[in-house]
Parts: structure tokens; C-alpha cells; sequence
């Protein structure tokens, strides 16, 4: 296990243990037994180690799968990323309930990671796919990404009472089809 790899388990063990703004970078060092050199050479703050967590679990997956399909491949199954998020959110619902409940309403880090994380992922999403102008697919990649950030949020702060295949059910019938009619955006 590499020092990335130690911080963010250490991280882990120590929000299953402790409200996220207890935990220093003092703490997460002296768990991992590594210095803070050492953490500052990995991340920029206890933030970063969230992100972290949630792009190796979460965004990648979801890179991965978008990256061995066609756009009509994952057209057709595009309610799959909707529940896929919100199953890795479930499948890993002690460290999230821990991250999140405490903070719900009170620290926004939850939203501004999972926000950053998927509006960049979007992005990229969209510069493939769409012939809008760049800064209409900005607003569009924010929009899904925020509206997915408090949507998971206020999930997960309610101790997820839904499935995650309900969950994306209710998401996708708000939504409908709009992401994917984003790609004639443009070509008015």
C-alpha cells in the first residue's frame, strides 16, 4: 500500500470513528503513520482525501464503463450510471452515513467534492458528445453534477430509505431525457 493509499484509509477508519471536522491532518498522518510531508506531497488538505476516495470509487468505475461503450450503447443504458453512483454511495453506506450525516446542512465538503468530481467527469462527457456551445455544456454539466451532489446527499442523510435502483428510478423520472438532448443542443 502506497502512502495515497494509507492516508485514505486512514481517513476512513478515523470519520467511522470521529465528526469529519474533528479529524485533522495531524490525525490522519499519526493514524497512517506517515508525516505531514508526506501527506502534503499526496493531497492539498482532509478534502482532497474525500475526493480522492470518491473518484477511485465512483468516477472511475463510471470512466471506465463510458470508455468501452458507444454513445448509443450508453444511451440506452444511461439509468445504469444513475443507479451505479448511487450503488457505490449503498455499498459503502457506513463510511458515507458517517461522512454525511454530521454534516448535513451544516459543511458542504460532501457537496462541493461529489459536485467537482462529477461536473468534471460531465465534461468530459459532453466536449465528446455535444455540439453546444462550451459554455451552454458548462451549465449543463453543472446542473446534472450539483443536482446529483444534493440529490445523494439528502439520500444519505435520511439513512437511504429507497433502494438505489428507486432512487435512480425517481432521478431519471425528473429528469427524463434531457441529458441526451444535449447533443442537438447547438445545431438550432
Amino acid at each position: 500500500m502506497g502512502a495515497s493509499e494509507s492516508f485514505e484509509a486512514s481517513f476512513r477508519s478515523l470519520i467511522l470513528r470521529m465528526p469529519y471536522e474533528k479529524i485533522t491532518v495531524a490525525e490522519i498522518c499519526r493514524t497512517a503513520h506517515l508525516s505531514r510531508k508526506t501527506f502534503y506531497a499526496n493531497f492539498a488538505d482532509k478534502e482532497a482525501v474525500v475526493a480522492r476516495i470518491f473518484v477511485k470509487g465512483a468516477i472511475e468505475p463510471m470512466r471506465a464503463m463510458n470508455n468501452l461503450l458507444t454513445y448509443e450503447q450508453a444511451r440506452s443504458i444511461s439509468s445504469m450510471y444513475t443507479e451505479n453512483l448511487y450503488n457505490y454511495f449503498a455499498n459503502d453506506a457506513e463510511y458515507y452515513k458517517k461522512l454525511v450525516g454530521p454534516m448535513f446542512g451544516k459543511d458542504d465538503t460532501f457537496i462541493r467534492v461529489v459536485t467537482s468530481e462529477l461536473f468534471a467527469f460531465n465534461q468530459e462527457i459532453l466536449s465528446s458528445i455535444s455540439a453546444a456551445e462550451d459554455v451552454e455544456k458548462e451549465y449543463i454539466a453543472y446542473f446534472f453534477a450539483s443536482s446529483q451532489a444534493m440529490y445523494s446527499q439528502k439520500w444519505i442523510a435520511d439513512g437511504m430509505p429507497v433502494s438505489p435502483k428507486k432512487l435512480a428510478e425517481i432521478y431519471n423520472l425528473i429528469i427524463g431525457d434531457s441529458w441526451f438532448t444535449i447533443e442537438s443542443a447547438g445545431r438550432r
